[in-house]
């Protein structure tokens, strides 16, 4: 059989390291599952009280392929309010199968066959697969430690070829938790404005922010309301990784149009009663949210303290997102005969039970890291650390 283009996107080596972890677990070994990004909160109780109520009261049927209008609504309040989007209408709203459907859509309906895309190195890891499946072309900045691993906008211009299409950006930035300042982002923008171009902003962690920093969004900014594409996601914010609930908005008529289509061959909709929590999430108290990224915050410090007390890591201290980007020491001698980020990923699950991501999975920048996600307990943390303590030493 001849090659097809999904045959040129991979599987994903978190999927790989998820399944060890899982398998592990099921046969009673400790672990400690640093290597995923879905924190241990329970949803807030508001949002389970609608989801249930939702389900009790029949509202089980189709609902509007593009989302409910109340949830709709919901979200354009939200994003002219908070993130001062000037959003045109609840119309350049699109309600998704969480963050990933709109990444999903969006490149599909932006893109043709060989049109770049900027994206930073490293990188959540389907990024780059998303923009290769309509036949994009990832166009990778390296994030330099020098740096403090900034999204260089002179770096940005400088990859600017004929067939670039957009900018995509992520802040707070997984998997190294830079937080993109305002200046920087209007550098970014005004770059995307000389040169005629799309941004698709990617806010997953908007509210995952520590040290009282800010989120912008890009959209929000001079020139930018009617090229950019923002998508945003439940998972992060509200504990909901599992109910799959996001949501993308867009000036642009024909990106819309394509999207709208793309809803109706991908999921036809979004299951209603998780579209109930979201109108719950977006308009009921946002206590249990504060809550969460204040302990989000606490966790944050105490994982990054006790990591710096291990030789094995020269970590980056995040300002965003719930993940602690480590570089592997020199000193380190390695595991099976090598000692690179995959071989660091299975020494630590095989020697002591902690998963962590391969740094090589964001980007080929990413080699020699590997990624630890602190959205476990503070008791698990803090046994994390001991045991790799006593595993490398202090």
């Amino acid at each position: 059989m001849a090659e097809h283009i999904i045959d040129k996107i991979t599987l994903g080596a978190l999927v790989i390291v998820r399944d060890k972890m899982m398998a592990q677990q099921a046969s009673g070994r400790k672990v400690y599952r640093l290597e995923v990004g879905d924190t241990s909160f329970n949803t807030p109780a508001n949002i389970r009280k609608a989801i249930n109520d939702a389900m009790e009261s029949g509202k089980t049927h189709y609902p509007p392929s593009t989302g409910l209008p109340q949830l709709r609504a919901a979200m354009l309040k939200k994003m002219q309010t908070e993130n001062h989007l000037l959003v045109k209408d609840d119309e350049h709203v699109l309600v998704t199968i969480g963050g990933m459907h709109g990444l999903y859509m969006t490149f599909a309906a932006l893109l043709d066959p060989g049109d770049e895309v900027i994206l930073p190195d490293p990188m959540w890891s389907e990024i780059a697969e998303l923009i290769k499946r309509p036949g994009g072309v990832p166009v990778p900045i390296v994030l330099r430690p020098d740096q403090d691993f900034l999204y260089d906008p002179v770096e940005i211009e400088k990859a600017i070829t004929p067939r670039t299409k957009a900018i995509y950006l992520n802040t707070p930035h997984n998997p190294i938790g830079v937080v993109l300042s305002e200046a920087t982002l209007r550098q970014i923008a005004d770059i995307a404005v000389r040169h005629n171009l799309a941004v698709v902003s990617d806010e997953a962690y908007e509210h995952v922010i520590f040290d009282g920093l800010k989120h912008v969004s890009i959209g929000s900014l001079p020139g930018m309301a009617d090229r950019t594409i923002t998508c945003f996601t439940f998972s992060k914010t509200y504990a909901m990784t599992g109910l799959r609930l996001g949501y993308m908005a867009t000036n642009d008529d024909v990106i819309v149009d394509r999207c709208r289509k793309l809803l109706r061959l991908t999921t036809n909709g979004v299951p209603s009663i998780t579209q109930w929590g979201g109108v719950a999430a977006l308009t009921g108290p946002q206590d249990a949210v504060k809550e969460m990224m204040t302990e989000l915050e606490a966790r944050r410090n105490l994982f990054f303290d006790g990591l710096k007390s291990i030789k094995a890591f020269d970590s980056f201290r995040p300002q965003g997102a719930f993940y602690v980007w480590s570089k592997i020491s020199d000193q380190w001698p390695g595991y099976q005969g090598k000692r690179d980020s995959w071989a660091m990923t299975n020494y630590l699950i095989d020697q002591v039970g902690v998963g962590t991501s391969p740094g090589i999975a964001f980007g080929p920048s990413g080699e020699n890291y590997v990624r630890f996600a602190f959205t476990v307990d503070r008791p698990t943390l803090i046994e994390s650390i001991e045991v790799m303590q006593n595993l490398f030493g202090k």
